[in-house]
């Protein structure tokens, strides 16, 4: 027999009889003018299943539609009710993934699992479940205005409630915080995988579909904002929903777990334009690379060396805390003012980014405790080229000699520069293109010019990287690209101004069995079959594969 079977209705009884206690951990910082509310509710999101397993659901055994436990903390209207404790949060573990009848048999056995899987020491738990929160269940919501949505996700296979402190202290400053557990793919366990990890985003997608349910909650202003593997997955969220204003990362694992974003078709930093605020322990300082790959968004970062990763979650530090209490409740503290102050610098102020760093980033006297670094976004093409199109582009080189580093390094991405130069040529700007062209040329290193150029002119080559570019969504003077372009060409009446692409193709890749095949079809096109036939010939001189051997002796065969 387990040694809680023992321990536990000891436990228990001293539990159901203990008044409210104080927790180990508060937050200092002001509260807001709002009374806090808080609801909680299950719902099912129909376009996915799920395995039910639980001995307690009397659907055990069954596939049924994914269900969904919804957290929301919220400004209220004050009611003089007794606020909830902790245990009120602590027992929502009970309704993760399904609504159960909680008896004290129920709760008892939720507090004997809970001791068995977690090293939880019982004076602890005691103190922490009998601690008063400040929010009121089922308290009226505050209607008089609509408030910014901040949806949250938990690290792994964690609560709903894991930053209950922190939601409580931004719902009373005029935030709507609504969570979900994070819960597996199919049943309650949640492996670390990339399916886990698209699981929990399309969770948090399901929340901003149901925003409605929450009468204060302003539908056009919401933030996303995740702890460890929630702030990977809300990252995924953001990169495919452009309504979202702002994004906050508590040790997210987008630092750790880089490769689940890259190997994603969202790794398009154009995506990302929206501010955005780190906020990393320790062991979460060092390798950054979604930070360091940042290019549009204003990204904030606060650094707390002496914090470990589960300090920057209420849950953990209230029942697992070790170590220096009092740096975890500064920290925490630290992360309650920083978050607040960003989503204020977000929606009330509309800061921009010498505003944000001004009034809120300033770098701290005690830089031990907390260090500051941010990194100003970069406007997107559209807006950059919108910005000097009246003047026909005049002033685009000198914003990119601004970009370079102070050793010449380049620090704008290669495909913004493509793009405009694509559409100052689109657009006329003759002189502002091939300035930018020749800013290309000398500033990056490795690209197509030097090659290009040995075949054809300055001048040529701009006209072909146009058409190449409006063809190709991009323009490096590769293989695909230039045949890409030459047969579009060849089969829209346009086949003299196609074999300039082939040509430079098989100038490019002497060596391309494919790149003369396709340049004797442009000659056979415009029914010249002498040529068509020195090039059909000269493809299967290179030893081609089957398929283009024989490809280029049928056409031989019909010449």
């Amino acid at each position: 027999m387990k040694i809680y079977h023992y321990i536990l209705p000891l436990f228990i009884l001293i539990f159901l009889s203990v008044g409210a206690q104080e927790s180990v951990l508060s937050i200092s910082e002001p509260y807001g003018p709002y009374a806090i509310g808080f609801r909680e509710f299950n719902t099912l999101d129909k376009s996915r299943s799920f395995s039910v397993e639980s001995d307690a659901s009397k659907d055990k055994g069954k596939t049924i539609s994914r269900p969904i436990q919804v957290c929301v903390w919220y400004p209220a209207v004050a009611t003089g009710q007794t606020p909830i404790k902790y245990e009120d949060y602590f027992f929502l573990k009970a309704h993760e993934v399904g609504r159960t009848v909680l008896t004290k048999e129920g709760r008892e056995r939720l507090i004997a699992e809970f001791i068995e899987t977690d090293p939880v020491n019982l004076d602890v738990l005691d103190r922490e479940l009998n601690a008063p929160m400040k929010a009121v269940k089922n308290a009226p919501f505050e209607e008089k205005k609509r408030f910014p949505v901040l949806i949250y996700g938990p690290s792994w296979w964690s609560t709903a409630f894991e930053n209950a402190l922190l939601f409580e202290f931004l719902a009373s400053h005029g935030y709507v915080v609504v969570s979900s557990p994070s819960v597996g793919p199919e049943t309650r366990e949640m492996p670390i995988s990339r399916i886990s990890v698209e699981t929990q985003a399309r969770d948090m997608e399901y929340l901003l579909s149901i925003l409605d349910k929450f009468p204060n909650a302003d539908p056009h202003k919401i933030s996303l904002g995740g702890f460890s593997l929630g702030g990977l997955s809300n990252v995924l969220m953001m990169a495919r929903n452009r309504s979202v204003d702002a994004w906050i990362g508590l040790d997210p694992s987008i630092h750790e777990a880089y490769d689940f974003f890259k190997d994603s078709p969202y790794e398009d930093y154009r995506r990302f334009t929206k501010p955005m605020l780190f906020i990393n322990s320790l062991g979460y300082m060092n390798e950054l690379p979604f930070y360091d790959k940042l290019v549009y968004s204003d990204a904030y970062m606060v650094n707390l060396p002496q914090l470990d990763h589960t300090d920057l979650a209420s849950k953990f530090i209230k029942l697992f805390g070790s170590g220096d209490a009092a740096d975890k409740i500064r920290g925490y503290n630290l992360i309650a003012k920083y978050s607040l102050a960003f989503l204020d610098g977000v929606y009330k102020y509309s800061f921009d980014y010498g505003s944000m760093m001004a009034q809120v980033f300033e770098q701290p006297s005690d830089t031990s405790f907390v260090k500051i670094k941010s990194k100003k976004g970069i406007p997107t093409v559209a807006k950059l080229f919108e910005r000097y199109k009246n003047h026909k582009g005049e002033g685009l080189t000198a914003f990119l000699n601004d970009r370079l580093t102070s050793d010449k390094v380049v620090n704008y991405p290669e495909a913004d520069l493509q793009d405009l130069i694509f559409r100052c040529t689109k657009s006329g700007f003759t002189e502002t293109s091939v300035r930018l062209m020749q800013w290309y040329q000398t500033s990056y290193t490795n690209t197509f010019h030097s090659k290009v150029l040995e075949h054809i002119p300055f001048d040529r080559m701009l006209q072909m990287f146009q058409m190449v570019y409006a063809n190709n969504g991009g323009c490096h003077f590769d293989y695909e690209q230039l045949n890409h372009t030459g047969h579009l060409l060849s089969m829209g009446e346009k086949g003299r101004e196609a074999l300039d692409y082939f040509v430079l193709n098989i100038q490019l890749n002497p060596k391309s069995y494919k790149a003369f095949f396709n340049l004797g079809i442009g000659y056979y096109r415009l029914e010249d079959f002498d040529r068509a036939a020195i090039h059909f010939k000269k493809c299967l001189e290179l030893n081609p594969d089957e398929r283009y051997r024989d490809l280029a002796q049928g056409f031989l065969a019909k010449i």
